[in-house]
């Protein structure tokens, strides 16, 4: 009995410890999750940013490609 026991405690106190491993980790896993969500928001910002400033420049070479495509339908 008194060996039953004795696993018993140390099947408990390896649970707490694997337990304890879980949380840690988990804390770790949401730690980088936030990271993670705030890469994504700065990406999708650059992305917009570079959207709106780009938008132009390329609605300008469309244009030109455009005029250039009339042109030489023209000939």
């Amino acid at each position: 009995m008194k060996d039953f026991i004795k696993d018993i405690t140390e099947m408990f106190s390896n649970l707490k410890k694997e337990i304890d491993e879980v949380k840690v980790n988990l804390e770790k896993v949401q730690i980088e999750a936030k990271k993670a969500e705030l890469t994504g928001q700065e990406i999708q910002k650059k992305v917009s940013e570079f959207q709106t400033t780009a938008q132009p420049k390329i609605d300008k070479i469309n244009e030109i490609l455009e005029k250039l495509s009339e042109k030489s339908s023209d000939k």
